[in-house]
């Protein structure tokens, strides 16, 4: 069982969720014009290889909280902040939501206990596919050839587990070494595990 403590929310961690969540919505608008450039791979559905950076905010911020909820929040908010300032609009919000449930689970699974590389590949695939499910029925992709619907599936796996779970990973780790979060509850665990 989660231990209780660790249940609570301390005010400096929702401070930390809100201010890098809001960094991570400015940067996935800069992403977003990356990503219009992959238009031309759509046709094979090869564009799903760039989709998991969107999913970081569900990734990175329970890596750097360890809280129940944090990847929702995290999603949520991120997609708040991109739906001002990117053609998505207000559905970015719902992308977010599904984003956020689908790695929200993984931490679940795990108890919350568990944020090592494994894990955050995990939730990173998970998370992609969830957000791929949404896609599919929203954008009608039914009609489309089985052997794209297989490339996009694949591409938004291989996406989510680079893009989302491993480059979250890593972020995390060189955000850890500069000290900067070092008042956090997690600080402690991190170390312990190290």
């Amino acid at each position: 069982m989660t231990d209780t403590n660790s249940l609570h929310w301390r005010l400096n961690e929702i401070v930390i969720l809100v201010v890098v969540s809001i960094v991570l919505g400015i940067v996935w608008w800069g992403w977003s014009l990356f990503y219009g450039l992959t238009a031309p791979l759509t046709v094979v559905g090869l564009n799903y290889l760039f989709v998991g950076f969107w999913f970081t905010g569900g990734i990175l911020l329970p890596f750097l909280i360890r809280k129940p909820g944090a990847a929702i929040f995290g999603e949520l908010i991120s997609a708040l902040v991109e739906s001002f300032i990117t053609q998505w609009g207000i559905t970015a919000l719902l992308w977010g939501l599904v984003q956020g449930i689908g790695a929200e689970l993984i931490f679940l699974i795990f108890r919350y206990k568990n944020y090592n590389l494994t894990v955050l590949i995990l939730a990173g695939i998970v998370s992609g596919l969830f957000s791929y499910t949404l896609d599919f029925f929203y954008m009608h992709y039914s009609g489309l050839k089985g052997t794209v619907i297989l490339i996009q599936v694949s591409s938004v796996i291989i996406s989510g587990a680079v893009l989302g779970g491993a480059l979250s990973f890593f972020i995390g780790k060189a955000i850890w070494k500069t000290d900067a979060l070092k008042s956090l509850a997690s600080r402690k665990k991190i170390e312990k595990s190290n």
